[in-house]
């Protein structure tokens, strides 16, 4: 961790002499990970060396600390983080006496003992006894060490910060001398200087007179050891610090740099604030949405002035873009990294393209093309290009062309659905397509049809709960204005539990379901209204089961709803590995991957096998985005990458060297991405599914999103070869709303229950 900006430059500095800083090219689609805190940790991972060390300038070790708390806080174990032989923390211990000396070393530093007893706590080792030491009782011994005024070492800002966070990551007693000594410290302005000392008569533009960096890590250790007396005026101080751009510099004067803005939006959190709220939005501008949008296309970042992404800076960001102040606070099973959870992914989608018929469909009932449409909005995003997405014929994408005209109807259509429109421009936005002239069709101006503000007070369509909330994804994803009435409509819909349901009426609370629930809140989150979070995510807090999973009522978990939830989490800016989100020590991800079949597919609660259509709907969520994905603002693939093989899960992959990227896209309308931590940088299909449909044959149960339609494309349909700019895309999918002895029952039907002769399905439809 860095004690000043000056130290951070001439760590850079030597890093880029010594030759370590690497330029990361190429797309290679082997992670599934498209949320920026896991791109971040790939990308220090693919600068591991074999020791397990993250490279720094000589006899530092933060970065390797910080990779190690930083992977914790992602849900990965530090344990089993390794680029060769050793992990980060084989590497540690091997150092321990190295980057954590006792008070009678004159190189010692307390603040190098707190930060390295917070990697050892997150990684789930005893800091009283690592590798032989006694890291508490070292870290200890600097308290007064030549004074009796309560700091510990030197005091300065860095050093007294991480010492105390190191004591409350130990449930260690925190001296109350120590605390005041850094209450004391703060200088008049409200921030905290490099020097750690009030006003410091010697102030000068030169790291001795208050930055953001010292400001955010004193405010910090004072948060976490519950002293939140300095709060007020060190937040105000700050908010005059922070750029146009949303993020933060070390002082006024120089650019917003990754390392500041991640130290400020993790003090933020510290002080029990949302960073994404707009008293922390510059010019339209959060410091989240700033940190997320400076990503290279390698998950690396670069200091400012430098033209390469390098370990030492980007080390520092992971824990800010997972929303955890120091220290953090880790959930995660044993040995799951990186790689295991790429797995999954590809495991998912490699099972889909298994199951997919030789038009390019994923198969599902009559007229539903959710799972196609998913699959790719899901591949996409995992780093494969839709256009190439095929099993031995037709690609997915030239399937949804030949049936444009019944994935997405005229409003005039009695058979036709809002919802269908907004999740069939999401998956053409992830091909990279232009949705105004797919297949010689303006989806949009489709989309926009649907819309009735005068009689049906802002709904699109018939207003249901996932008609709304597709319809409402498919505009943002295209950059398309959203019409107030809309959002009104879904807000005035909310049940006073703080859930929907599937009618997307307010009335009786009883009927309010994860599925709906999590559709409509990603799509309220995509347009920028954040109002219902707070209640709606306390109601699907409710909900999880013991094994951290979801269900769409009742129990057990299943996991569509799963997959839906966790997107919803993430949509609202939180981390859905955080400790707020474990329940009996299993998270939903983890329940979501413990549940995957062999073959790589998934299966529904009381079903045999895995099924196309349950599946079609987990990879967003395995590869931690919401919806819409942002694809126009990210390089997720490039043209003509497919996924190689088929059959069941693939074996472990070693840590790509890059982000896959996506060259047919263009530069997104919206500034900002969502990711497993806060703006919108991802997206998953928003499906919600009580009890899908197996082997697209099975009829689904009630809350359940679309299905992918028939094999067989419309005659006369036209290609579309031409790659158009692309702003963000998603997909959803709409599920049906029954009390649950009837969704079980037709759970056990044939999927062919249509309504009005159309076909939508009484159950999971669009």
């Amino acid at each position: 961790m860095l004690r000043s900006r000056r130290v951070a430059v001439l760590a850079v500095a030597a890093l880029s002499t010594v030759g370590v800083l690497s330029v990361l090219g190429g797309a290679h689609p082997v992670s599934g990970q498209a949320d920026p805190g896991s791109r971040a940790l790939l990308y220090l991972q693919s600068q591991q060396s074999s020791d397990g060390s993250i490279p720094s300038s000589p006899g530092s070790y933060a970065p390797s600390e910080l990779y190690a708390i930083g992977g914790a806080a992602a849900g990965y174990d530090p344990k089993a983080l390794s680029h060769g032989a050793s992990s980060v923390m084989d590497y540690l211990a091997a150092n321990v006496n190295g980057a954590c000396r006792p008070a009678t070393d004159p190189s010692g530093s307390a603040g190098a003992c707190g930060e390295l007893i917070q990697a050892v706590v997150a990684a789930r080792q005893d800091p009283t006894s690592f590798a032989g030491a006694k890291l508490v009782e070292r870290l200890n011994g600097y308290h007064n060490l030549t004074t009796a005024n309560g700091a510990y070492g030197d005091g300065q800002a860095f050093t007294q910060a991480l010492a105390l966070q190191g004591l409350v990551a130990a449930a260690a007693p925190v001296p109350s001398d120590a605390l005041i000594f850094l209450q004391r410290a703060q200088n008049r302005d409200g921030g905290w200087d490099y020097r750690d000392v009030k006003d410091d008569p010697n102030a000068v533009a030169n790291f001795d007179s208050s930055d953001t960096n010292s400001t955010a890590m004193a405010l910090m250790a004072l948060d976490a050891a519950g002293d939140h007396s300095g709060d007020s005026a060190a937040l105000k101080w700050l908010r005059t610090q922070q750029q146009p751009d949303g993020g933060f510099p070390y002082q006024q004067g120089s650019p917003a740099d990754p390392d500041s803005t991640a130290l400020v939006i993790q003090a933020i959190l510290g002080a029990g604030q949302n960073p994404q709220a707009s008293n922390w939005s510059k010019s339209g501008h959060t410091p989240l949405q700033e940190l997320i949008a400076t990503q290279a296309s390698s998950g690396g970042y670069a200091f400012p002035g430098n033209k390469s992404p390098d370990a030492f800076t980007t080390s520092q960001v992971p824990p800010a873009v997972e929303l955890q102040a120091f220290p953090v606070t880790a959930a995660y099973a044993l040995g799951f990294t990186p790689a295991a959870e790429g797995r999954a992914t590809r495991g998912a989608l490699v099972y889909l393209q298994s199951q997919q018929s030789s038009d390019g469909s994923i198969p599902s009932s009559p007229g539903s093309y959710g799972p196609s449409e998913l699959f790719a909005i899901g591949g996409a995003a995992a780093g494969y290009d839709p256009n190439a997405l095929s099993h031995g014929g037709a690609s997915v994408m030239d399937y949804l062309v030949a049936n444009v005209n019944s994935a997405c109807r005229p409003a005039k259509d009695p058979n036709g659905s809002a919802g269908a429109c907004g999740e069939l421009i999401q998956a053409v936005l992830a091909a990279g397509r232009n949705p105004t002239a797919f297949a010689g069709q303006d989806l949009v101006g489709r989309l926009s049809g649907y819309y009735n503000d005068t009689t049906r007070n802002g709904a699109y369509g018939d207003g249901q709960a996932f008609t709304q909330a597709l319809a409402i994804q498919g505009l943002v994803a295209a950059g398309a204005p959203v019409p107030p009435g809309a959002l009104t409509y879904l807000k005035s819909a909310q049940n006073t539990d703080g859930g929907w349901d599937y009618l997307d009426l307010r009335g009786d609370p009883s009927k309010s379901d994860t599925n709906s629930t999590s559709a409509v809140l990603m799509a309220l989150d995509a347009a920028g209204d954040h109002s219902r979070d707070t209640s709606a995510l306390t109601w699907l807090g409710s909900r999880q089961q013991s094994d951290g999973g979801f269900p769409y009522q009742g129990s057990p978990s299943d996991p569509d709803s799963t997959a839906l939830v966790i997107q919803a989490v993430i949509g609202a800016g939180q981390n859905p590995q955080g400790p707020s989100w474990s329940r009996a020590g299993h998270t939903p991800l983890q329940e979501l991957i413990a549940s995957q079949g062999s073959d790589g597919g998934y299966t529904f609660p009381g079903s045999k096998g895995s099924d196309a259509f349950t599946t079609s709907q987990v990879p967003l969520a395995l590869e931690r985005v919401a919806l819409p994905v942002p694809f126009g603002q990210h390089t997720f693939y490039q043209p003509g990458t497919t996924i190689a093989g088929s059959g069941a899960v693939a074996p472990a992959m070693a840590p790509p060297p890059g982000q896959p990227v996506n060259a047919s896209v263009a530069t997104a309308t919206r500034p900002s991405a969502r990711a497993g931590a806060a703006p919108r940088a991802g997206a998953a299909p928003a499906t919600p599914s009580p009890q899908p449909t197996v082997a697209a044959a099975t009829a689904s149960p009630a809350p359940s999103p679309s299905l992918p339609g028939p094999s067989g494309g419309v005659a006369g349909a036209t290609t579309d070869p031409t790659p158009a700019p692309a702003p963000i895309a998603l997909a959803p999918m709409l599920p049906g709303r029954l009390p649950a002895p009837v969704v079980y029952l037709l759970a056990g039907l044939a999927g062919a229950v249509l309504v009005g002769g159309g076909g939508a399905l009484l159950v999971r439809r669009r």
